[in-house]
């Protein structure tokens, strides 16, 4: 049965005298992460929510449907959906099982990388958070999960019809640790009329509750034209950014979002590992492989136009001049080709 929170219906509207955004930049070349926007601006309220943590109620819903209007306009209002049973297709247990392989096998270096001192990595890779990168190239659940038939529908509306999967990571932020970053979001406020140009899914491998470090952000914060004060809410101050909402919800549960928003993860004062399991996505002509041919894993794996746009490579939908053209197409899409004048 689907179920949804209240939606709160008022728009979030910009202050007057606010700086539009930024326009859409379309020479996008390979895959953008971890940038900050706008940090340490002097922002002395947040327009869209009294300095309060009053925030519109999530909108969650359940089960195995298909995209649904309701999702959308939560995502668009306030930037974040949360889906419960959003993994029945792929397998809680089996995405567990291949989490603990990956987390096991690449533990030594992890641990020797903070004992030297020398951090390296994104999302926090550190003594706080073990960061898991090329996911890939240990099982294909990973490439499963990434076409997630729960999402598929609702990421092609946001995204696009040629959405493409742009990173694949797990992630661990480990109990009774500080937080592994600060309040920013990944890049400047580029918009598309029509499409978010990222998004990322963030899925939940245990039951996620607000004391585990749990992934927080600002409903509302990517209608704004500027990153976040995060030199004002840093350290002990890191929970007292107006507006904040900690994300919560079962083992199974996945929160899809515009990483526009102001975003962070916070202390892990919890006797639980925090697991989850990272995606972004991205229109296919923002390409990510560069000089680079595909990974063999990936392509052998995309044996199918749907795949193959999932992973970056040909695109099913949208233009063929974006298409990498080191891989052979499938007899398929060379049928598409020729009905395509670009």
């Amino acid at each position: 049965m689907l179920r949804i929170g209240k939606l709160n219906p008022t728009r979030a509207a910009r202050s007057p005298g606010t700086t539009p955004e930024r326009p859409f930049r379309p020479m996008l070349t390979g895959a953008i992460f971890g940038l900050a926007g706008g940090d340490g601006l002097a922002v002395t309220r947040h327009p869209l929510h009294p300095p309060s943590h009053s925030v519109p109620t999530s909108c969650r819903t359940t089960g195995m449907q298909d995209f649904n209007q309701a999702e959308l306009d939560h995502f668009r209002e306030h930037g974040y959906v949360v889906i419960e049973n959003a993994v029945e297709a792929i397998g809680l247990d089996q995405i567990r099982a291949a989490y603990e392989e990956i987390q096991a096998e690449t533990a030594p270096a992890w641990q020797a990388m903070v004992e030297s001192g020398v951090i390296k990595g994104g999302y926090g890779h550190g003594p706080n958070a073990h960061t898991m990168n090329n996911i890939h190239n240990h099982h294909d659940l990973w490439l499963d999960l990434a076409m997630n038939p729960r999402i598929t529908p609702l990421l092609k509306q946001i995204t696009g019809p040629d959405v493409q999967t742009m990173e694949m990571v797990c992630h661990c932020h480990h109990a009774g640790t500080q937080a592994h970053t600060g309040w920013h979001r990944d890049w400047p406020a580029w918009t598309h009329p029509q499409y978010t140009l990222k998004t990322k899914a963030f899925y939940f491998l245990d039951d996620q509750t607000e004391d585990m470090g749990c992934f927080s952000l600002v409903p509302g914060s990517h209608h704004l034209p500027d990153g976040p004060p995060r030199d004002r809410y840093t350290g002990n101050t890191l929970e007292d950014m107006p507006g904040l909402k900690k994300i919560t919800g079962p083992a199974g549960s996945v929160i899809v979002w515009n990483v526009l928003c102001w975003h962070t993860g916070l202390a892990n004062t919890s006797p639980r590992d925090r697991r989850i399991v990272i995606y972004g996505y991205q229109p296919f002509w923002v390409k990510k492989w560069g000089h680079e041919p595909p990974p063999e894993r990936i392509v052998s794996w995309a044996n199918t136009p749907a795949r193959r746009q999932f992973m970056g490579v040909h695109a099913m939908e949208g233009r063929a001049s974006w298409d990498r053209k080191d891989v052979p197409y499938l007899p398929e899409q060379l049928e598409r080709l020729k009905t395509i004048r670009f």
